[in-house]
């Protein structure tokens, strides 16, 4: 979506989200804002990036944890901005989230790796119900039927 075809509430929106400390009803220059919003994604996309590559390649849990939530801003920062962007930001703002969810795939969060295996004990214990269950079901069964002779 380009300049046209924008309401000034919409456009005032997107000046707000690319430029700092702007007040409302201000007048923006369109080419000041289509190169504000260039800088912008660019911005967001380098950390992105920049903070994936470390979530994957640091040693330091701590440096990945910080960047895996610091990429995690940004990937959301640059979904709410992509309404405004052009066709060729578009497409940039999408390889670097592809590479955000690539990333994503790959790296085990401890949050994620907590709730993972509280999931994975909560059907262990219900498994092991269940068995211990269908066992007292089969020996119910084998004393009714002894009871009976």
């Amino acid at each position: 979506m380009g300049l046209f075809g924008l309401s000034r509430k919409e456009k005032e929106i997107w000046a707000s989200i690319v430029i700092q400390r702007i007040k409302p009803d201000m007048q923006i220059d369109d080419g000041l804002l289509k190169n504000a919003t260039e800088i912008y994604i660019n911005q967001h996309i380098r950390i992105l990036e920049e903070s994936a590559r470390l979530v994957l390649e640091s040693k330091n849990n701590k440096t990945r944890e910080d960047r895996y939530e610091l990429a995690l801003q940004h990937f959301s920062t640059l979904s709410k901005i992509r309404k405004y962007a052009d066709k060729n930001q578009k497409k940039r703002i999408a390889d670097a989230q592809d590479y955000f969810m690539i990333m994503n795939e790959h790296y085990k969060h401890p949050e994620r790796i907590r709730k993972q295996e509280k999931q994975k004990l909560k059907r262990q214990k219900r498994d092991s119900f269940l068995e211990a269950y269908g066992t007292m079901e089969i020996l119910d069964d084998i004393f009714d039927d002894h009871n009976k002779n």
